[in-house]
């Protein structure tokens, strides 16, 4: 790699003067800069973006934290996250939690020396404020903006931008008992994630307003696996089991596949004999057969508000501490 130094030497100026050139704040003679920027294109040199960013302050990158970043709707949201940070002259680098909290904190306690200007915490997990909230704070306080872009943080005084998910749960519970496809169950990640729990209040809250309780046997609590696979093994468990139910909300697209999948292989007919719910809206719920119902997540407003976020953060306007986006109810063939 092409040094500062090296720059120097090949345009007979100190390293001092190729810094004053690069930084273009300070003043220098016309033909010594026309030498300097005449040796960068010679020699190919790239300045260091996080050394610059660590000697003036200001990054030019952006973290999203995924928790899982095989997962369709994370793919999703750093494409149209990516989108609105160019559009503001900043980077997007993607870090994945695999599921583990101590990735988080180790994270965080690295992120002051990495030269960020922000982190987007995009997880779903039940996270342990206690430990998490003081390096949080810590990586806030070298001046980089963290916001919460999936569950609400506002509550520890972090910005957060997030979707509606007991709204959509709890409209997507509704649709199906006034259709009257009912007892239905509820399939999600509930003791583990925060959005689980949130879609599963969603999910609550929609029987106690049609006078009815939760039967616990229709609760199904995912806690190993979290894709089509997990879903297909808690259906099949429930089937095996002979429970009763005419419907299935799932808190994810993934696992709405994953029990469709499974109550085909046990001579179900969707929606006829059993109706099913996703959550997502991811692009493929389209082409499953029958096409998906689904809980649509708007990832694109999600973006939006975060370059509205960065944008407000460069002028000094203030911004609300926690700003909801709707999930709409999308209904195809499954429900």
């Amino acid at each position: 790699m092409v040094s500062v130094v090296a720059v120097a030497s090949h345009a007979k100026v100190s390293p001092a003067t190729v810094s004053r050139v690069l930084a273009g704040r300070v003043p220098v003679a016309a033909e010594t800069r026309a030498r300097v920027l005449k040796a960068i294109e010679q020699l190919g040199y790239r300045p260091n973006e996080v050394a610059r960013s660590l000697r003036v302050g200001r990054g030019r990158s952006v973290a999203l934290v995924t928790g899982d970043i095989e997962q369709g709707i994370y793919a999703t949201l750093a494409k149209h996250v990516q989108g609105e940070l160019e559009a503001l002259g900043l980077d997007l680098v993607l870090f994945n939690l695999g599921h583990r909290q101590d990735r988080l904190r180790h994270f965080l306690e690295r992120a002051p020396s990495l030269g960020l200007r922000g982190i987007l915490l995009s997880s779903p997990h039940v996270m342990d404020m206690e430990e998490l909230a003081p390096v949080m704070n810590a990586a806030a306080k070298s001046g980089i903006e963290i916001l919460s872009v999936s569950q609400d943080l506002s509550r520890y005084g972090f910005p957060s931008i997030i979707h509606d998910d007991v709204g959509g749960a709890a409209t997507a519970t509704a649709h199906l008992m006034v259709r009257r496809r009912t007892p239905v169950a509820f399939v999600g990640r509930i003791a583990t994630s925060a959005i689980g729990r949130a879609r599963f209040e969603g999910y609550r809250k929609a029987l106690k307003a049609h006078d009815q309780e939760v039967d616990p046997a229709l609760v199904w609590d995912i806690s190993h696996g979290y894709r089509a696979d997990a879903g297909h093994q808690a259906m099949t468990e429930a089937l095996a089991k002979g429970l009763r139910f005419r419907a299935v909300v799932a808190a994810s697209d993934e696992l709405a596949l994953g029990c469709m999948a499974a109550a085909a292989d046990r001579g179900f007919a969707i929606p006829d004999d059993m109706a099913v719910v996703g959550f997502g809206g991811l692009a493929w719920v389209g082409f499953t057969r029958p096409a998906m119902t689904t809980v649509a997540l708007d990832a694109g407003a999600i973006a939006r508000a975060v370059g509205d976020f960065f944008k407000a953060r460069e002028s000094g306007a203030r911004l609300a501490k926690r700003r909801v986006i709707p999930a709409n109810l999308v209904l195809r063939q499954s429900a």
